[in-house]
C-alpha cells in the first residue's frame, strides 16, 4: 500500500510552512497535475499560496527585520572578538594585571560564556550578552578591562546589543498591528487544499481499477516525492527546535517557530504524526502491560502490582515488548503532541490508514 508519511506541518512557522507549499507546488506541476488527479485543486492551492507568499514575505522584510540582523551580525562578530582576548591570557603572565585576573577569566568568564552564545535564540542571546557585559565590569574591573584592551569592544557590544532589542521590539510591535489574522485564514486554506492533495493522490496510487492505471503510477511516483519533502520539512524542523529556536519566526538566521498565533492548527486524523509528550495521545505507547513498577520489555515484572484489564502504568515504562502480565496499561502523565522551545533556534510518525509510518 502506498501511504504519505504524517508529519504535523503545523508545527512549521510561517516561512517553513510556505517554502513547504512552495516546494509541493513544484512537485505537482513536474508530476503533471492532470496525471494525478489534482487539475481542479492546483487553480486555488495557486492563488491561496501566492496570498500566503506575499503576506509572510511582506512581514518578514520589514527596516526593522533588515536592523535587527545587521545588529546580531555586529554584536556576535564583537562577542567573539573579546572572548578571543579573553582565551589569550594563557600567554600574558607577565602582566600583572592580567595575571591578577587571569583565574576569574578561565573559571568564571570562559566557562559562563561560551562559543555557543551566537547561536542562542535571539531574545536569550540578548539576556546573556547584558550579563556578559556586567560580569566583565564586575569580575576583571577597571585595571583589567584595559590590560586586556577590550573597553572599545565592550561599548560596541553594548550598542550592537541594544540596537538589536529596539529593533526586536519594533518589528513585535509592527507585527503585532499587522493583519495577523489574515496570514491564519491563509495557511488554514492551504492545509486544507494539502488536506485534498494527500486524499486524491494516496487513492489514486491505491487504486486497482483500470480506468485508473495512468494515474495511480503517476501518483506512486509523486508520493514518493512528498514523502522525501515531508522528511526534509521534519529535519529542517527538528534541527531548529534542537537549536534552540521557538519564537514565531520566519527562519531569519536561525529564528524560529513556537506555537505561534499566526499558525493554524492540524486537527484532522492525517495529521497526527506529531511529537507525543509524556502523557495520553496519539503518541504513547501502551502495548505492554499493567505493571505499576519501572519495566522494560520481555519478561521483566514491575515491583508493583498487576490491575488486570485496566492496569495504568506509573513508573517508567518501555512496554514495546511482550510482558508476562495481562492488562491494557496506559501511560498516565502530562504532555502534548507539539512541543517546542524559544527564537533562533526544529515526532516522530504517526497514523496513515490505520498503519503506523515512521521515517
Amino acid at each position: 500500500m502506498f501511504t504519505i508519511n504524517t508529519f504535523s506541518i503545523s508545527k512549521l512557522n510561517n516561512a517553513e510552512f510556505t517554502g513547504f507549499m512552495i516546494n509541493l507546488q513544484k512537485a505537482i506541476t513536474t508530476a503533471d497535475a492532470s496525471k494525478l488527479g489534482l487539475s481542479e485543486v492546483m487553480t486555488p492551492f495557486g492563488t491561496t499560496l501566492e496570498k500566503l507568499i506575499d503576506q509572510v514575505y511582506t512581514s518578514t522584510g520589514s527596516e526593522f527585520t533588515a536592523a535587527m540582523l545587521e545588529a546580531d551580525v555586529k554584536r556576535d562578530q564583537t562577542y567573539k572578538r573579546i572572548r578571543l582576548r579573553l582565551q589569550m591570557v594563557e600567554v600574558a603572565e607577565d602582566n600583572p594585571s592580567i595575571k591578577a585576573v587571569k583565574d576569574v577569566v578561565k573559571t568564571h568568564l570562559l566557562a559562563k560564556y561560551t562559543s555557543k552564545v551566537p547561536q542562542l535564540p535571539y531574545q536569550e542571546e540578548s539576556a546573556i550578552l547584558q550579563g556578559f557585559l556586567f560580569d566583565l565590569e564586575d569580575k576583571l574591573g577597571s585595571n583589567g578591562i584595559n590590560a586586556l584592551g577590550i573597553s572599545d569592544d565592550m561599548a560596541a557590544l553594548e550598542d550592537a546589543n541594544n540596537s538589536f532589542i529596539a529593533a526586536y521590539n519594533q518589528r513585535a510591535t509592527e507585527r503585532a498591528e499587522g493583519d495577523t489574522g489574515l496570514t491564519v485564514k491563509l495557511r488554514q486554506e492551504m492545509y486544507a487544499l494539502y488536506q485534498q492533495v494527500c486524499f486524491v493522490t494516496q487513492y489514486l496510487a491505491n487504486s486497482t481499477e483500470t480506468a485508473n492505471a495512468e494515474k495511480a503510477a503517476a501518483c506512486q511516483a509523486f508520493i514518493g516525492v512528498l514523502n522525501v519533502l515531508l522528511a526534509d520539512a521534519k529535519k529542517r524542523y527538528n534541527q531548529r527546535i534542537s537549536n534552540g529556536s521557538g519564537e514565531e519566526g520566519e527562519g531569519e538566521g536561525g529564528e524560529g517557530g513556537n506555537t505561534n498565533p499566526d499558525e493554524s492548527s492540524d486537527t484532522t486524523p492525517d495529521d497526527q504524526g506529531g511529537e507525543g509528550g509524556n502523557g495520553s495521545g496519539s503518541g504513547s505507547d501502551n502495548s505492554g502491560s499493567g505493571n505499576s513498577g519501572s519495566t522494560d520489555s520481555g519478561n521483566s515484572q514491575g515491583s508493583g502490582s498487576d490491575s488486570g484489564n485496566s492496569g495504568s502504568n506509573t513508573g517508567n515504562t518501555d512496554n514495546s515488548g511482550s510482558g508476562n502480565s495481562q492488562g491494557s496499561g496506559s501511560d498516565s502523565g502530562s504532555g502534548s503532541g507539539d512541543n517546542t522551545t524559544d527564537p533562533n533556534k526544529p515526532s516522530e510518525g504517526g497514523v496513515v490508514n490505520g498503519d503506523e509510518v515512521w521515517f
